[in-house]
């Protein structure tokens, strides 16, 4: 059972997966403000603006890659 405890500890946490089957109201306005919030700082201050940063990092880590690709075609088409 040693061997458990020392599994347990070295067991890392992440955030889980997108799945579609479970969506969550709010996650999903989080993901897509913190988009919207990126470019619009990246747009007002410029691109080398470190804190626009802090949105990028928040949705890239809460939204579905596709969602964020289908966002970024949306941008480019106008």
């Amino acid at each position: 059972k040693s061997s458990d405890s020392s599994n347990m500890s070295a067991y890392k946490l992440e955030t889980a997966p997108f799945d579609p089957r479970f969506p969550n109201q709010n996650v999903t306005r989080y993901c897509y403000q913190s988009y919207i919030d990126f470019h619009r700082c990246q747009k007002k201050r410029g691109e080398d603006f470190a804190p626009c940063n802090y949105f990028q990092k928040v949705y890239k880590s809460m939204c579905p890659n596709a969602w964020v690709e289908k966002w970024d075609d949306q941008r480019e088409s106008g």
